[in-house]
């Protein structure tokens, strides 16, 4: 197994790394971390300082654990225009499949990040999922710290808010029948080299490249869950990419973003419907679709990709896989947006997560936190008893 970790202006980068290195180690498994200390070009002397010093850090670290091997990858001066989170994790995980190839091994490579920390279990929780099954990637349970002394209140509070609409999201698309319905945190997933190989590594993308990533290895099949074990992701104020968690938290805290609000359930009512009016009834006549869905389907598309599709599949099992690799998650966040625009503002937070626990036959919350702590669990149970996307 090898372990990446992207780190761009860290000073307690070595805090995630200590993390790693007191988990447990399964028999017979042997681990490389591999932190990958990068800055752009024309970076102050205080980046250049600090990423010097993670350097050293890593080089001089000393641990008990003999089954793990600690590395870095210093990355000065990366050109601006695409120096970033996406392509530091990129040089990791491609020096990962190449030390994994030098010794014939279709090991397991997991991305991390440099402000997260992990239960001592996250090794053997890995491993377990992978050692007796063909998956090709999983999503690995992950928890924001909601409360503690490292962060001003206002910072747990919004992170409450912001991981419900994470869950909320992920789950909804389950609701609606949808195969990708899986996190896609870059400091929670793994992905077997064989198939982060296959589907042409990570990009360089400044954000949202686990979004990107994960999507495309989920694409293969054979994906999955680990939820016996927690990654804890930083709730921390970020400047540094034009979306995600910290910036989302920073615009709430300065009052640029609402989190308090999220998609309107009936967003999703809507998109349930046509799923299963394509998959379960069968009925493909456009005319038939919802006036939401043809307001974003084009008639000409949908009979386009509709002929396709007959023409290239011989079974109705097979039309409905190719259905969804068509109708992706790219392809469905895009069309969760038009209707936003059009049809359904964004509203309560906390009912529109009670509209979803109703329609799953869970208890009502009072709040935000409780909501959360009840997706939380409803994860975890998906994870242990819902087979994997073939």
């Amino acid at each position: 197994m090898v372990v990446v970790i992207p780190s761009y202006n860290e000073p307690d980068l070595m805090s995630a790394v200590n993390s790693l290195l007191a988990c447990d180690v399964p028999l017979g498994v042997s681990v490389e971390v591999i932190v990958v200390v990068n800055y752009p070009k024309n970076s102050d002397n205080k980046v250049v300082n600090v990423s010097e010093s993670n350097v050293k850090s890593v080089s001089n670290c000393i641990f008990e654990q003999d089954k793990i091997a600690l590395y870095s990858i210093f990355c000065p001066d990366l050109p601006t225009k695409h120096a970033g989170v996406g392509w530091a994790r990129k040089i990791g995980m491609d020096e990962a499949l190449r030390r994994l190839a030098k010794v014939n091994n279709n090991g397991l490579i997991c991305c991390f990040d440099a402000d997260s920390l992990v239960d001592k279990s996250y090794f053997s929780a890995i491993w377990n999922q992978f050692k007796n099954n063909s998956f090709n990637g999983a999503s690995i349970h992950f928890e924001h710290p909601i409360s503690g002394d490292n962060f001003e209140d206002s910072i747990y509070k919004e992170i409450v808010k912001y991981e419900l609409h994470l869950r909320y999201y992920k789950n909804a698309l389950m609701f609606c029948g949808l195969p990708y319905a899986y996190h896609t945190v870059g400091s929670s997933m793994v992905v077997k080299a064989s198939a982060y190989a296959l589907q042409g590594g990570m990009n360089r993308k400044k954000a949202g490249e686990d979004f990107y990533f994960i999507n495309k290895i989920i694409a293969l099949g054979n994906y999955s869950r680990v939820t016996s074990t927690t990654v804890f992701p930083s709730p921390r104020i970020s400047d540094r990419v034009p979306f995600g968690t910290g910036r989302a938290i920073k615009e709430s805290i300065e009052g640029c973003k609402d989190l308090s609000i999220t998609y309107n359930f009936e967003i999703f009512i809507a998109i349930k419907s046509w799923v299963n009016l394509v998959i379960n009834k069968q009925q493909y006549d456009y005319n038939s679709f919802s006036s939401m869905i043809r307001s974003f389907l084009s008639e000409q598309f949908w009979n386009l990709k509709l002929s396709q599709l007959q023409q290239n599949t011989s079974s109705l099992a097979l039309f409905n896989s190719q259905f969804f690799k068509v109708f992706d998650a790219f392809w469905m966040l895009k069309c969760v947006h038009h209707l936003k625009a059009n049809f359904f503002d964004d509203t309560d937070l906390l009912i529109n997560t009670n509209s979803l626990l109703a329609e799953l036959r869970c208890p009502k919350m009072n709040n935000v936190e409780q909501a959360l702590v009840a997706f939380r669990n409803l994860d975890k149970k998906i994870g242990e008893t819902k087979a994997p996307l073939k």
